[in-house]
């Protein structure tokens, strides 16, 4: 079956059109033996650079996918992407981070992420991000960041999106201690210090997909995403994220200590 966004579908009436969103794409590079080819650039280097209005999805959507994978290293998500989402042209409305969880089949929308606990896995350079580091370069900022989207409402819809799909999607409410929960704080972290409550940033965890049949199901999988976070933007907005205390009391229970991908056996 050819993906949903190549098949001829109803157009909106021109008066029904709206103005298109643009969504930034990142992906990761390769960081574990086990799996050479990181899916999650895999699938970002392959998205449609449009998704189409129609009379379900009347808001068309422009993806801009940053031109290379992001290394996982933190010095790497620290040069590129502050400077990224300052200087991308057209402005993002979106930004979607998409990362590996190699130990798992399903697919994961993650809530928010960690200021500090990056010190427990070494990058590809051997480094660690100790909570000094952190806590110097973002002082003031919260011990957890959440997305300013509706993350409930975000999974609803994106079931819905792909409900003839034999596909688990789940929510989920950290995205781990290594680079994908790194990333997400970083991008999050920009924004907050522009406005405490305006954060268009998501995080996309997916499986190791190992053939041209399951990536293409994780292409329409992660389309259906950005369908459905556009969707929810348009009625939410992106101010949703929790009011997280300033002064970094937060209670941090429940958190994994591993991330997933180190879980692995």
């Amino acid at each position: 079956m050819p993906p949903s966004w190549t098949k001829t579908v109803p157009q909106p009436s021109p008066e029904k059109s709206k103005n298109p969103v643009t969504v930034l794409v990142t992906g990761f590079g390769p960081f574990l033996d086990k799996f050479p080819i990181n899916s999650s650039w895999s699938i970002a280097s392959t998205l449609p650079s449009i998704l189409p209005a129609t009379e379900s999805h009347p808001v068309p959507v422009r993806i801009i996918v940053h031109h290379e994978p992001i290394r996982v290293a933190y010095n790497s998500v620290l040069d590129v992407i502050p400077p990224l989402l300052s200087n991308v042209c057209p402005k993002p409305d979106i930004v979607l981070h998409i990362g590996l969880a190699a130990g798992r089949t399903f697919y994961t929308v993650e809530e928010g992420a960690h200021r500090i606990g990056y010190d427990a896995i070494p990058d590809v350079d051997g480094h660690q991000f100790t909570n000094e580091q952190a806590n110097k370069r973002w002082p003031n900022l919260p011990l957890v960041l959440k997305t300013g989207f509706k993350p409930e409402d975000v999974w609803q819809r994106w079931r819905k999106e792909i409900s003839h799909l034999s596909v688990d999607v789940r929510p989920s409410e950290d995205a781990g201690n290594f680079m994908c929960g790194f990333i997400y704080y970083t991008s999050m972290a920009e924004y907050f210090k522009l406005d405490p409550y305006e954060r268009p940033v998501i995080f996309l965890h997916v499986p190791d997909l190992p053939t041209k049949e399951k990536l293409d199901q994780g292409r329409e999988v992660t389309c259906a995403l950005i369908r459905a976070i556009v969707a929810s933007k348009e009625r939410y907005g992106a101010g949703n994220g929790a009011e997280e205390n300033l002064n970094g009391e937060v209670v941090q229970e429940g958190r994994q200590e591993t991330d997933a991908n180190f879980s692995v056996t």
